[in-house]
């Protein structure tokens, strides 16, 4: 018997899921939806028409939808009593609060968000607040979907929680469909990335500071559950208080790999499938989201970062309007090196994978795989690497006093890790 969803976009249905008797699983808009004024696609892998898009395409998209460790979609599905490996049967318990302006709703049940955007929210005590990061820390299954009325789901491996913020600073669990504000990771103390959390602020806070588009991140002490607060940048906010989703999506899902393959190495997209993806692009939008995109890589290489595979970079779509989502999960490896062992980028520099091995001449060949001019691209790369290590340590500076001194060994190491040299590429005369 084929199974259904409803898939809502910030509270108007865009589109119902099918899953067959054999497991695969369509898409078909409703139509309603496609005739509104400039309606906004569920992905740019799955265009607004009034064809059922496949099974490759629509479960890779939702698998995008839920955390990457298989460890937690097993907690879930013992708690549910559906297989882990169903990302549909999975959703119908947890997408009442997914990614972007996604609602996943069972096809007998209306999201009230009419009534609910103002914000019903279960408020957490200290004591329930500090429990669920301490859980965070302990268990790799510890993510917690909240509530009945208010479960949420996130992509993504390192542990997490999605909460309300309320307008008195506290915390809660929102009920029904009011949105998550913000997302809530903690950091293990027993791993040698004990200070991720630190890592993160300051990378993100560095890139803010060169100018790049960044997710806004504080660093707060919830009685001893040392976390990083990233204010979700899928949320807006209007004049009398009424939420707002705002919809986005990663790159791989809008390129449809499977979360298997969110790695380069491990035959997910490189630099060249992210090219082939934003030429697709209407213009304006198209020079605007490479140009972005090519800072934000750059960044990352320069830093370190060397979790920056496709799912780390996300793309917000309104309407047939398309940027580049701010920044966010960006962590540099350089204070964990050991003797002898070199960074690797997730997504290959042109030629090469390690960064102490990429030239001026890999910098053009991205730089032109993405229609980028190579003066444009090497400009762009050597402000990046020229502003990097006072950025750093700027940003160190702006952690709260009880950080302060992780933030700037942090920074240090990475400042150091900026200080890679990048030939000069000969200039080729400029006309007007």
């Amino acid at each position: 018997m084929t199974s259904y969803l409803n898939v809502y976009l910030d509270g108007t249905l865009a589109g119902q899921l099918a899953q067959a008797p054999g497991g695969a699983v369509t898409f078909a808009y409703d139509r309603a939806y496609t005739t509104l004024g400039n309606p906004t696609p569920l992905s740019l892998s799955m265009p607004l028409s009034g064809s059922r898009h496949s099974n490759r395409v629509v479960s890779a998209w939702l698998d995008g939808l839920l955390p990457d460790y298989l460890a937690v979609r097993e907690e879930w599905g013992r708690k549910f009593e559906v297989s882990a490996r169903n990302p549909f049967a999975l959703l119908r318990h947890v997408g009442r609060d997914a990614a972007g302006a996604v609602q996943v709703l069972p096809d007998d049940v209306d999201p009230p968000d009419a009534a609910q955007r103002a914000g019903d929210v279960r408020r957490l005590s200290d004591h329930e607040l500090a429990d669920l990061l301490l859980r965070l820390t302990t268990r790799d299954d510890g993510w917690d979907v909240g509530d009945g009325a208010g479960r949420w789901s996130l992509a993504g491996a390192q542990n997490k929680v999605a909460l309300h913020r309320l307008d008195d600073g506290g915390w809660g669990v929102p009920q029904h469909s009011t949105p998550t504000t913000h997302i809530l990771k903690p950091t293990r103390a027993d791993t040698r990335f004990s200070d991720l959390h630190v890592n993160e602020f300051v990378c993100l806070r560095a890139a803010g500071l060169l100018g790049l588009r960044v997710a806004h991140v504080d660093l707060v002490n919830f009685h001893g559950a040392k976390t990083l607060v990233s204010t979700r940048y899928d949320r807006g906010q209007r004049r009398r208080g009424e939420w707002l989703r705002l919809h986005q999506e990663d790159l791989l899902q809008a390129m449809s790999y499977p979360l298997s393959k969110k790695y380069q190495s491990a035959g997910g997209p490189g630099v060249k499938n992210v090219a082939a993806l934003l030429s697709t692009l209407a213009l304006p939008d198209r020079d605007a989201v490479v140009s972005a995109f090519f800072d934000a890589f750059a960044f990352n290489v320069l830093v370190g970062g060397t979790d920056a595979h496709a799912k780390n970079y996300s793309l917000l779509l309104r309407g047939p309007r398309v940027a580049l989502a701010p920044l966010y999960d960006v962590a540099s490896y350089a204070p964990y090196l050991k003797t002898g062992e070199a960074v690797r980028s997730s997504m290959k520099v042109g030629r090469h994978w390690h960064v102490r091995d990429v030239t001026v001449e890999d910098w053009v060949a991205v730089g032109l795989s993405l229609g980028l001019e190579a003066n444009d691209a090497v400009d762009r790369v050597e402000r990046l690497r020229r502003g990097l290590p006072e950025a750093v340590l700027a940003a160190a500076e702006e952690a709260p006093v009880s950080f302060v001194e992780g933030a700037r060994r942090v920074a240090a190491a990475v400042a150091r890790q900026g200080h890679l040299k990048l030939p000069r590429l000969p200039r080729e005369p400029r006309h007007n």
